[in-house]
């Protein structure tokens, strides 16, 4: 899964990852500051509304916009 957020630094990476790890803990996770939309990417969750409803929380709650890409070869 992947989606579009609006994180600008590290430790704005290292709040989000932690947010999400805590939800998802056996999934992996990844945040791409390099790109323009600041891509987080997850492995081992289903991607799925549902799913993404969580982690698009998980941010907000968190200080954070998140949108999920679905279907995206992003």
């Amino acid at each position: 899964m992947k989606f579009k957020t609006n994180a600008k630094c590290a430790g704005c990476s290292s709040a989000i990852i932690k947010a999400v790890s805590a939800k998802f803990p056996d999934a992996e996770w990844n945040l791409d500051l390099d790109t323009a939309d600041k891509i987080l990417e997850a492995h081992g969750i289903p991607e799925n509304a549902e799913t993404a409803a969580i982690v698009e929380k998980t941010l907000e709650e968190t200080g954070f916009k998140g949108n999920w890409l679905p279907g995206t070869g992003y």
